[in-house]
């Protein structure tokens, strides 16, 4: 079994949302991802996670069935993990979590702060208190561990992803249209004006979000990129270039596992690794 820990990612995300900057649903950072990518997926973890992909067991994976076991897979991590994380900030020990328990939480991980991190936290507690009571479907002032899962985890609840998404579109819409430029979305200031540079990635990842062609991010395209769901499946679709040999848009098992090195070296590796350690393969 794989040792790389879901629940340290959630910490992180939760921490980073405290900073000026940061989203919330970002990519690990370059150091993580270093550290993931050095793990390596055996032949047999290949194989069973291929087996897990191939919903209608025809033995050929497509693309739509590696999304929609993604999205499966996204939810059913965020459930195991709130177990360890209810253990960690349930301070009544009733088996659910109160606002003021999370609230102290997030008190807790940000000491030490300096005054301009301060001011920003006030603000980001009033946030997550309107993430919580969006979480809280049932309005009982209590999150349930049916529940909790929304709340750190914005993708697998679409109200609590919302609220994500235009806390981003405010932090980074500058001219206040509604909308966010390449500048805006990447955080290029004013003082840098034109000698800041984009990379060819970065506008290529924006183009691909800006799925109107309107040369600006809306709020639904945004929930992509907030979801985390755009990272992953720009993954899986590099995943199928470099593996899918026949040219046929499908995966054989075979093919998998002939792609294993390939795969260690791109951005799904950090995925498929996280999928293995989940199923314990």
């Amino acid at each position: 079994e794989l040792a790389v820990s879901s629940m340290a990612w959630v910490w992180a995300l939760l921490i980073a949302s405290l900073l000026p900057g940061r989203s919330f649903c970002e990519e690990p950072g370059a150091d993580a991802a270093q550290d993931l990518v050095e793990e390596t997926l055996s032949r047999d973890q290949l194989r069973a996670l291929h087996g897990l992909f191939d919903a209608n067991k025809d033995g050929q994976v497509s693309l739509q069935e590696v999304s929609e076991f993604s999205q499966r897979a996204g939810l059913s991590i965020a459930q195991k993990d709130v177990t360890a994380l209810m253990e960690e900030i349930d301070a009544s020990k009733d088996g659910k979590l109160h606002l003021d328990e999370h609230i102290a939480d997030i008190r807790k991980q940000a000491e030490g702060s300096d005054p301009e991190e301060e001011k920003h936290l006030e603000h980001r507690l009033k946030i997550e208190e309107m993430k919580f009571k969006v979480a809280d479907t049932n309005g009982d002032g209590l999150l349930d561990r049916e529940e909790v899962p929304g709340l750190f985890y914005p993708e697998v609840h679409d109200g609590v992803l919302a609220i994500v998404v235009a806390e981003t579109m405010r932090s980074k819409d500058t001219n206040g249209d509604g909308k966010l430029s390449q500048k805006e979305f990447w955080e290029i200031t004013q003082a840098e004006g034109d000698e800041a540079e984009i990379s060819e990635e970065e506008n290529a990842d924006f183009s691909r979000l800006d799925l109107d062609h309107d040369g600006a991010l809306n709020t639904e395209e945004m929930k992509a990129w907030e979801s985390g769901r755009f990272h992953v499946e720009e993954a899986m679709k590099k995943m199928f270039e470099m593996a899918d040999t026949n040219a046929d848009m499908h995966l054989a098992a075979d093919e998998l596992v002939a792609a294993s090195e390939q795969l260690g070296a791109s951005d799904a590796q950090y995925h498929l690794i996280e999928w293995a350690e989940h199923h314990e393969l």
